[in-house]
């Protein structure tokens, strides 16, 4: 049999198979457009093509061959990368002209358009040595919109003139540039938006002055940089945000005054159809509180329609749709302890519910008004299982699914609703792409993925271990659901050792019947056993799923997963005295949690990139869960890892990435010193340069062998395969 090796997993091509990335509708619906890989290299990126009424695809733009010169991302570009965790190179985003004419993508810093069909396609717009940010089409795609050394610019590209909206940003000021707590946090990735016509460009002003200045250092191999960082810690101040409408024409900008705190935080934005009005989510600094706000851009006349309110928090979504005529819209609220859909008048008067029942609803994809049919997805068949439902706007009644069962899907509507886009997996099928028409009946197999001769996996498929789902019962009564993977050739009478692979944190959910990733398979082969289990807390469940972590963390995730625990012990093939556990960042700090919370019931544990002190992470995340630091100090200090340091027992790895700008590198060296002073041993790796996720080949090989290690010396008496 041909085994997984670490240098296999993390080589070329992929193990999960060539699965094209960013997959898109152009704008009429008549084709596909998609990033995949180079055939010499998995991570450089090109642009591609694919025609539904042909069935073929072509490569439309190979970035090697316009042989550009490297250059270093810029500060914003490199945080904004890391935000929407892209580590690819090459063509790594591209965005269609909403008449369909062209695309544009930036490459090496500066911006490209393309036009299909044209005898010379390819057109370089700027040349500049500062990166572009955030592009945008206007609606009609005669302007093309970025953000540059923190100003707003457009390129008329009938003239191909290029103008500056605003003036006034830099140093601490910006401009239509989403901060770090929108892009991380709220999952808010830009700062500005076009009208319905064209006309004017609704963007937040950000000023960070406010915010505490801190120095971060990013210590490399044989250098280290010291950045003079505005970074929100829990109960410090925020940057200060205001609304600005800027008239492309004559580039003058009114500002829309909000009924609000100065310390709330403006998560949202969207023109409704009439071009006269934005619509404008705010959410109070403990996020209790969401008001829906309309204002009228001429007068500044504002009107609150909506007002959500939790005694925990208040989950943010993307769900905000204004039908045509402007008089009504499609809102999702989780009022009823899920998240569902609901249309409301403009004033905000209920109409009807359009979803309803003990599941989630996750987004809305697609409105067709003509066959009065919403297209959303959602959890309802599973929790396990994400599918697109159709539902009637006038007459709701039980969802209709249209993707196949067993699987889990992510999909993309088509403007008109006559295909969409299902990007789907399964625990022992690779990411798989296919486009399928409005009901459901597969069109075209993109990339259909599957283990077959000439995949990467082919000759791996002994490997592929028996995965197994099952629940759990929490102290509240509520269902744990758990993915086990057992170890390949299990001999009966044997007991084998297992890793509790965990993440644990709120707004995360890891059982799902999707690809389980080879590395996984990888340790199955070598003899290990992997529990993951998703404690309560975990997002696609309901409040009351999520809720009881409020005020305390550490607490409820660790005695779920000791449930978890206690399940492995009454298999009779595990080894008790060989549990291990491993995780990373919510899952590092999981990992310290359970050690020392569960004294002698972990052998061994790797924590990687861990959160030790929620006081040293930022405002909206930590006070979500947390509330202000002055308001709860309690829980802040039995939510840190240091209060329960003294009932760590079994071997400790620590690894962090050395410019980590994320869970900053402070987390460890706090906890390094602790140990420490309390002369408690423990083993680290440390890598200079590596972001929060640690990627790329060299650094993995390294971790993941590390990890082998490390796990073997402790759960396997010292055997290495």
């Amino acid at each position: 049999m041909t085994r997984l090796s670490l240098d296999r997993i993390f080589g070329s091509p992929d193990l999960a198979g060539s699965s094209p990335v960013d997959v898109k509708f152009s704008p009429d619906g008549e084709s596909i457009t998609f990033l995949r890989s180079s055939t010499a290299d998995a991570e450089f990126l090109n642009l591609w093509q694919y025609s539904i009424s042909q069935d073929t695809a072509r490569e439309l733009v190979d970035a090697g061959e316009l042989r550009l010169q490297p250059r270093s991302l810029s500060d914003e570009e490199k945080a904004r990368r890391e935000r929407k965790r892209i580590s690819q190179s090459g063509i790594v985003e591209y965005i269609w002209s909403p008449t369909g004419t062209a695309l544009v993508f930036p490459l090496e810093g500066n911006l490209y358009l393309y036009r299909p069909g044209d005898e010379l396609p390819l057109q370089q717009l700027t040349d500049d040595t500062t990166f572009e940010t955030d592009i945008q089409f206007s609606h009609d795609g005669r302007y093309l919109s970025f953000i540059r050394d923190k100003n707003l610019f457009v390129i008329d590209l009938d003239t191909f003139t290029t103008m500056q909206l605003t003036e006034d940003g830099g140093g601490t000021v910006s401009n239509g540039l989403a901060e770090f707590i929108a892009q991380e946090e709220m999952h808010r990735f830009s700062g500005y938006w076009w009208s319905p016509d064209n006309r004017h460009i609704a963007y937040l002003q950000v000023d960070e002055s406010a915010v505490p200045l801190s120095q971060r250092f990013e210590i490399d191999a044989d250098d280290f940089s010291i950045f003079d960082q505005r970074y929100p810690f829990a109960g410090s101040h925020n940057a200060e945000v205001r609304l600005g409408i800027v008239t492309v024409e004559d580039k003058r900008t009114r500002w829309i005054e909000l009924e609000r705190d100065d310390d709330s935080y403006i998560a949202r934005i969207n023109w409704l159809a009439n071009n006269l009005e934005v619509a404008v989510q705010v959410q109070s600094r403990n996020q209790q509180e969401l008001h829906l706000f309309l204002c009228e851009i001429e007068t500044g006349e504002r009107t609150r329609v909506v007002t959500e309110t939790s005694d925990t928090w208040i989950n943010l979504h993307d769900v905000f749709h204004c039908l045509p005529d402007s008089s009504r819209f499609i809102w999702a609220s989780e009022r009823s302890g899920y998240r569902h859909l609901y249309l409301l008048e403009r004033n905000g008067t209920f109409v009807r519910q359009l979803t309803q029942g003990e599941w989630q609803v996750a987004d809305l994809h697609g409105v067709d008004e003509d066959a009065n049919a919403i297209y959303f997805s959602g959890y309802r068949d599973s929790p396990l299982e994400r599918h697109l439902y159709r539902v009637r706007l006038d007459k709701p009644a039980k969802p209709e699914r249209l993707t196949p069962a067993g699987t889990s899907h992510h999909v993309d509507v088509d403007r008109r609703c006559r295909y969409f886009i299902d990007r789907y997996s399964a625990p022992g099928q690779p990411p798989a792409v296919v486009i399928r028409r409005i009901d459901g009946e597969l069109a075209h197999a993109l990339a259909p993925n599957r283990i077959e001769k000439g995949h990467p996996f082919y000759a791996y498929r002994p490997c592929l271990a028996n995965v197994k789902f099952g629940e759990l019962g929490a102290e509240d009564g509520q269902r744990l659901f758990y993915r086990l993977i057992e170890p390949a050739e299990r001999a009966a009478g044997r007991q084998y050792p297992v890793i509790v692979t965990v993440y644990g944190g709120p707004g995360v959910q890891r059982v799902t019947r999707q690809w389980v990733p080879p590395w996984h398979h990888y340790m199955a082969s070598r003899g290990y056993a992997l529990l993951q289990l998703d404690n309560r807390g975990s997002s696609n469940r309901g409040k009351a799923f999520e809720a009881p972590l409020y005020g305390m963390l550490g607490e409820v995730e660790t005695a779920d997963q000791l449930i978890g625990v206690n399940f492995l012990k009454t298999l009779d093939w595990v080894d008790s005295t060989r549990i291990g556990v491993f995780g990373h960042s919510y899952g590092g700090y999981m990992t310290l949690m359970m050690m020392t919370k569960a004294p002698g019931v972990f052998r061994a544990g790797v924590s990687v990139a861990p959160v030790t002190d929620w006081r040293l992470y930022d405002t909206h995340y930590t006070e979500r869960y947390l509330g202000h630091p002055g308001e709860n100090r309690q829980g802040y200090q039995q939510s840190a890892v240091f209060a329960h340091l003294e009932g760590l027992s079994g071997k400790l790895l620590v690894i962090h990435g050395m410019a980590d700008d994320n869970v900053l590198f402070t987390h460890s060296t706090k906890l390094f010193r602790a140990l420490q002073d309390a002369n408690i041993p423990f083993e680290m790796m440390t890598y200079p340069g590596a972001k929060h996720g640690l990627s790329g080949r060299a650094v993995n090989l390294h971790r993941f062998g590390t990890m082998d290690r490390f796990f073997d010396r402790y759960l396997k008496g010292g055997q290495h395969d």
